[in-house]
């Protein structure tokens, strides 16, 4: 038998709590530690579908990337989106764990994932925390190739139809910065490595100007940058737990629709 606090453990070796940044909040939202695990669910964040999903599937535990909340929270309302769905999913007695910025900064977390669906080798942290782990990443191509070929290997390797961004140097791209979500802030870093170009999501007006004829940054989509994190969350536990059965999402949890 497996229990959740075993899952727990392999987690938090893999990513502990304690790399996530202040404000976050990630481990084990809610769920008995000692109870059986009968399947997990991996997705970037949790909507009525994967709730519905888990529950098909007979899965008791989701282990997400993005947790439902932020910060100190004093009651459910019924009326605010994530409080109903936290209702919904205690009523249907599925564990949740948070696992966000500390997979951000796992060696082979979200941003080293990104590099491998690339097809980039990845070469180190785009900003080191520490010897053992940070944020960002840096990843080269094996032969050069033109700023509009790799954007549509974005396209085709991300699915974001869009892709938003200010025009670099005009140069062949072999090093290319990475930093899955909202990533911009690592612009400095990215200019610092000699990358050619920077792919990042949520970027903000300003911050194109700080890039433009210095390096090509572009803005890829946040659930486009950071949903490899669901595999390789399986794939982990996999390793760990090869007879139970475990589950990644086939739901586009993104909120956001493009018209092109």
């Amino acid at each position: 038998m497996t229990c959740i606090k075993e899952v727990v453990q392999v987690l938090e070796t893999w990513a502990p709590p304690a790399w996530a940044e202040s404000h976050d909040n990630v481990g084990l939202l809610w769920g008995d530690p000692d109870s059986r695990v009968e399947g997990v669910l991996t997705a970037l964040e949790i909507t009525p579908g994967v709730l519905e999903e888990a529950k098909e599937l007979n899965a008791n535990l989701i282990v997400v990337h993005h947790p439902l909340w932020y910060g100190h929270r004093t009651r459910l309302l019924w009326d605010v989106y994530a409080d109903r769905l936290i209702y919904h999913l205690i009523q249907a007695g599925i564990a949740v764990y948070a696992i966000h910025t500390n997979a951000d900064h796992a060696p082979n977390g979200v941003n080293y994932g990104l590099c491998e669906v690339l097809g980039l080798k990845p070469v180190g942290f785009l900003h080191a925390t520490a010897p053992s782990h940070g944020i960002g990443y840096i990843g080269e191509l094996e032969t050069p190739i033109e700023i509009w070929d790799l954007f549509h290997l974005v396209r085709e390797r991300v699915g974001v139809p869009v892709i938003r961004y200010a025009k670099g140097k005009d140069m062949l791209i072999r090093r290319v910065a990475v930093c899955g979500g909202a990533g911009s802030f690592l612009l400095p870093q990215a200019l610092a490595s000699g990358a050619q170009a920077f792919l990042t999501a949520d970027i903000p007006y300003h911050r194109f100007f700080e890039a433009q004829e210095r390096i090509w940054l572009a803005d890829i989509g946040h659930y486009e940058s950071e949903k490899t994190i669901t595999t390789t969350l399986a794939n982990l536990l996999r390793t760990y737990f090869p007879m139970l059965p475990i589950f990644v999402t086939h739901i586009r949890t993104s909120p956001i629709s493009y018209w092109i």
